[in-house]
């Protein structure tokens, strides 16, 4: 009834066509394909972006503490493209275990898993070759690990702005923290962000250090250039993620080298901090900075000099240092893991952006501007309201992620809606009632924050309701937290809770306990050194933390 295609094209009935291995038989809906005989490598399929999300977020905490290299790829082809013509290229191009999943209805991402950076573009030019013989024009970026971000929402953002923008920002690399918002756009007018706004204005007015203080996904690097453009400096502004790079690298980034400094270096190089003469140099992560390095940047700031890996002339710079961290300096210098003078020369002014579970009042104004921004630079109209329904959603979600989070799920929900309203259905529903307590109370809006999303109802004038902690549940009676290392996050406390329950459940078999939370044991023993948990004994016993 539907007719049997092979390469898009309605074959006879009874014909005989030749087709390939990897080529796709398509039967109404169904998708046939003959491949090479080989060993069996699972199954391959294309999955849901919330399975995808989940696996690379395991992925970013398997690898938290070695700081490997991994990428994320979106695709974006043309919406007239069928699902039925993409997939099997994916299945043909990119083999076990790596992933691909559906972002949207015409987008596609695409994890690989423990490929060398040189394999991985190999396999990404193969597959938009692929695709281009196809005549599909095809739409790439890849967001890497570390370098682009270390949590799942940064390598989302950076990669869907890659995809929207491939020659990526004017400047340094991106550091992904506001994610591509511009000067001003992660900060609402509400009330919560005035003081903020108002000490980086007189900040801006003087050449002091800036030290920016705030969770991951706030909008540190956004509030950085809101200070620079304010500040009137006629140079650039040079960003640097001081946790995307190693050791040698981020010396060579920050001071350049000469010639025959090292292997590879067959000409002269100028660093970041030449490269902002006259303007800001914004050192990202900087609690990651090796401490071998912090003697010579906190040179360069007391003597405003820089001298090139290996070169013995200093020259003369004339830069703005600003910095921002999630981690707590004063505890990392009392570790000693970062210089206590330096920390005092970054530290002349310290501004610190709430989380924003913190300043729900903001998030319709925020929510407005990113969905205008992203129709603006899609050229979409009308622009798209948000239900009261699923604002109720967003307001009740803790936002571990913060603005880039939320930033992320609103781009997403633009790609999964041709109507004028984004409705519950667009969001990722089943992450976000994980943390949500207040889905059964009255939608509570402040009239000026509601007037730009929502559409006209009954609405009270009472207090944006405050976002819960999530709670944390009962620990085992056999189990001390005490003995280990203090969490303040509570998204994370509670992750680590429901690992020693599991394990507490299974006689602290990690198998089985890995297995009960539907996550791979590699990511559960991975999960266990991150949070400090000690590995059980072989013979089964609980470790020594009753």
């Amino acid at each position: 009834a539907n007719g049997t295609r092979v390469r898009d094209r309605l074959i006879d009935p009874g014909a005989l066509i030749e087709f390939a291995p990897g080529e796709a038989i398509i039967i109404g809906s169904t998708v046939v394909m003959v491949q090479q005989n080989r060993p069996a490598v699972g199954l391959r399929r294309l999955w849901s972006h919330a399975y995808f999300e989940s696996r690379l977020e395991d992925e970013c905490a398997r690898t938290a503490t070695t700081s490997a290299e991994f990428a994320l790829v979106r695709v974006a082809v043309p919406a007239a493209i069928p699902w039925t013509t993409v997939v099997p290229v994916l299945v043909k191009v990119l083999p076990a275990p790596h992933l691909f999943a559906a972002y949207g209805p015409r987008d596609y991402e695409i994890l690989f898993i423990e490929l060398p950076p040189e394999e991985v573009i190999s396999l990404v030019g193969r597959l938009m070759s692929e695709l281009g013989a196809m005549g599909i024009e095809a739409r790439e970026g890849t967001a890497w690990h570390p370098r682009d971000g270390r949590t799942a929402d940064a390598l989302l953002a950076r990669a869907n702005a890659l995809v929207k923008h491939p020659q990526g920002h004017a400047g340094a690399p991106d550091d992904g923290d506001g994610a591509d918002a511009e000067p001003d756009a992660a900060f609402s007018n509400a009330a919560g962000m005035e003081r903020i706004r108002e000490l980086a204005k007189r900040a801006a007015a003087s050449a002091i250090n800036v030290l920016i203080l705030g969770e991951t996904g706030v909008g540190k690097d956004v509030l950085a250039r809101t200070i620079h453009r304010l500040s009137g400096r006629k140079g650039a502004f040079v960003a640097l993620n001081c946790a995307g790079l190693s050791p040698s690298l981020i010396e060579s980034e920050l001071f350049g080298h000469e010639r025959g400094a090292f292997s590879g270096a067959v000409s002269a190089r100028i660093g970041l901090l030449e490269a902002g003469q006259g303007g800001t140099v914004f050192l990202d992560e900087i609690g990651e900075m090796p401490l071998s390095l912090q003697s010579r940047l906190l040179r360069a700031i007391d003597n405003h000099e820089v001298v090139p890996v290996g070169g013995v002339k200093p020259r003369s710079i004339d830069v703005r240092f600003l910095a921002a961290t999630n981690r707590d300096l004063e505890a990392e210098v009392q570790r000693g893991a970062f210089r206590q003078d330096l920390f005092f020369r970054l530290n002349t002014m310290t501004l610190t952006i709430p989380a924003l579970r913190e300043r729900t009042d903001e998030i319709p104004a925020l929510a407005a501007t990113f969905i205008q921004q992203a129709c603006r630079e899609a050229g979409r109209q009308p622009i798209p309201v948000i239900t009261p329904a699923a604002l109720r959603h967003m307001l009740a979600y803790a936002w571990p992620g913060n603005i880039r989070e939320l930033k992320n799920v609103l781009e997403r929900a633009l790609v999964l809606s041709d109507a004028p309203q984004i409705t519950p259905s667009h969001l990722p529903l089943d992450k976000m009632r994980s943390s949500s307590r207040l889905l059964e109370q009255p939608l509570r809006l402040t009239e000026g924050a509601a007037a730009v999303m929502v559409q006209p109802q009954h609405r009270s004038r009472t207090t944006t309701p405050v976002v819960p902690v999530p709670t944390v549940p009962a620990l085992p009676s056999s189990v001390d937290l005490e003995r280990l290392p203090p969490l303040d996050d509570p998204v994370k406390l509670a992750e680590r809770t429901r690992i020693l329950e599991a394990l507490a459940a299974h006689a602290w078999n990690q198998t089985r306990a890995a297995l009960s939370l539907g996550m791979p044991r590699r990511t559960f023993v991975s999960k266990l050194e991150y949070y400090g948990i000690p590995r059980p004994q072989k013979n089964g016993a609980p470790p020594d933390v009753c």
